[in-house]
């Protein structure tokens, strides 16, 4: 049986949790996200939940993305912005999780083990 691993980003702060475990830990590196769609300005450094062993992301952006909207993630490092993950991801909901509003985004070309 494999446990989901998920990473929780706040403001640039990551935690990792493993399913079925209260042990947290601190990611030692500021973690941001960079959504590209279409031509408008990148919506950059959204919370976001990211669960490694589907391919999902959950993020809260200023507006949601309409369902089936192609999107493009990168992963970075700030301040310098060191790039470490770039994929293409598309909205396959509108959901709301503890009163959050946000979209659910599947992971291309995003696979774990």
């Amino acid at each position: 049986m494999t446990m989901d691993k998920y990473f929780i980003d706040k403001k640039g702060r990551a935690e990792e949790h493993i399913e079925g475990s209260r042990k947290i830990k601190q990611v030692h590196f500021p973690l941001c996200l960079a959504i590209q769609y279409e031509d408008n300005e990148p919506v950059d450094c959204p919370d976001f939940l990211l669960n490694i062993s589907k391919g999902i992301l959950f993020i809260q952006p200023p507006a949601l993305f309409p369902v089936n909207t192609k999107l493009k993630l990168k992963f970075y490092i700030p301040p310098e912005a060191k790039l470490l993950a770039e994929f293409k991801g598309n909205v396959i909901s509108e959901k709301l999780i503890d009163n959050s509003s946000g979209n659910m985004i599947k992971i291309k070309g995003f696979f774990s083990q």
